[in-house]
């Protein structure tokens, strides 16, 4: 096999400052990926986490510099066995991970980057994904998801095999949330984790054809005849509405900015929906809905969370629960990033009309933990009252 071209931190930092040879798309690649756990992604990571279409605009860019720098510098190139040339091999070390080839950062670039003050202001992010997966009961019939939903909770285990658009990208461990389209009621009902890699399989309708698939593993499955769910309408405000909610196709990507408050939004409707089986409340009597803002009318009276505000309260008071001081990134590392709760410290829903919610006044940033202990009673704990509790537990 060849050699490995070498580009020394000395010429790295001479590239990063030559504006014509380099260009703010070519700096902003290698900024994701350092900011990445392990400082290494797949080209489809990182044109999902810049917000381009495909990997092939990332592929595209670093060819393109690679091009320039060879122009530039006598540096010897590798090239593979067809012939053909390698450039991404300048910047990045590489190997496969299951389907997905995976870029890693070259210790002299990142090196570089550092000493050019590039990367001084840059936070680490997630590589968590999340995809959302689709079921219209007109195509298909579940005919066993009553028995799935007694499997879930008597065993703490439940799966189905589910059709996936993103079958080059989806991998296990990703995360899963199934939407109700085709009649009403329409939304989210089911949430779990993908726990195979794609495969073929018999189409739905019994064509003689076959659909690339994912086995699902469900922490949260819903029967919509019967339970209330996660309504299309709930998911307007904030960064959510710029995801699609109805897709044509079953496992589409959930774009990165959504995912947090999409976790928070369905933890908060499961966490006070009259809900059989769940996995948040032990007392049903206990049951009030604490969703936010001005009085929308759907099939039920809701409440919207106005982003904004939550926004500004975790700007002032910070990411670490203000019951515990428990802090995710701090703890789980770069997957934990910027995650956690916020709390009314007044319940919205008591109010029964719109009103404007102070960030600084009226909301606390908290864990899911605490956030669930606040309400294990009616009305809420205070954050006084529950830090008393675990101090003289």
């Amino acid at each position: 096999m060849d050699a490995k071209p070498r580009i020394d931190k000395d010429t790295f930092i001479e590239i990063l400052q030559d504006k014509p040879l380099l260009d703010a798309d070519d700096l902003l690649i290698f900024q994701t990926i350092y900011s990445l756990e392990k400082q290494e992604a797949s080209a489809t990571d990182l044109a999902r986490i810049i917000g381009w279409k495909d990997k092939a605009a990332v592929v595209g860019r670093i060819a393109g510099l690679g091009m320039r720098i060879l122009k530039k510098y006598d540096i010897k190139q590798s090239v593979r066995s067809d012939g053909s040339k390698r450039y991404w091999d300048f910047f990045f070390s590489g190997y496969y991970k299951g389907d997905f080839f995976i870029w890693k950062l070259k210790p002299e670039l990142k090196e570089a980057l550092e000493e050019c003050g590039l990367v001084a202001s840059i936070r680490p992010i997630s590589l968590q994904r999340a995809f959302l997966f689709a079921w219209n009961p007109d195509n298909w019939d579940w005919k066993d998801l009553n028995e799935n939903i007694e499997e879930l909770y008597k065993t703490g285990k439940a799966t189905q095999k589910w059709s996936c658009k993103s079958h080059k990208s989806v991998r296990p461990g990703d995360r899963a949330f199934i939407v109700k389209l085709g009649t009403n009621p329409k939304g989210i009902f089911a949430s779990g984790k993908v726990v195979s890699e794609p495969f073929l399989s018999q189409h739905w309708s019994g064509e003689d054809k076959l659909v690339p698939r994912v086995v699902i593993e469900f922490d949260i499955l819903l029967n919509p005849e019967k339970d209330p769910i996660l309504l299309l309408d709930n998911l307007k405000a904030g960064n959510l509405k710029n995801q699609t909610w109805t897709p044509q196709a079953s496992g589409i990507s959930i774009k990165p900015e959504v995912l947090g408050e999409l976790e928070e939004e369905w933890f908060e409707f499961l966490r006070n929906q009259n809900i059989s089986h769940n996995p948040f409340i032990e007392n049903k009597d206990l049951l009030q809905t604490y969703l936010e803002g001005s009085v929308a009318q759907v099939t039920q009276t809701r409440y919207e969370r106005n982003i904004h505000a939550r926004t500004e309260c975790l700007k002032h008071f910070g990411y670490s629960c203000l019951v515990c001081d428990f802090n995710f990134e701090k703890h789980y590392g770069n997957i934990g990033y910027q995650f956690i709760h916020v709390h009314h410290l007044t319940q919205i829903s008591s109010v029964g009309k719109e009103y404007k919610v102070n960030p600084i006044d009226d909301l606390r940033p908290v864990c899911p933990n605490c956030h669930a202990m606040l309400h294990k009673q009616n009305p809420p704990l205070s954050i006084e009252e529950l830090k008393d509790l675990i101090k003289n537990k």
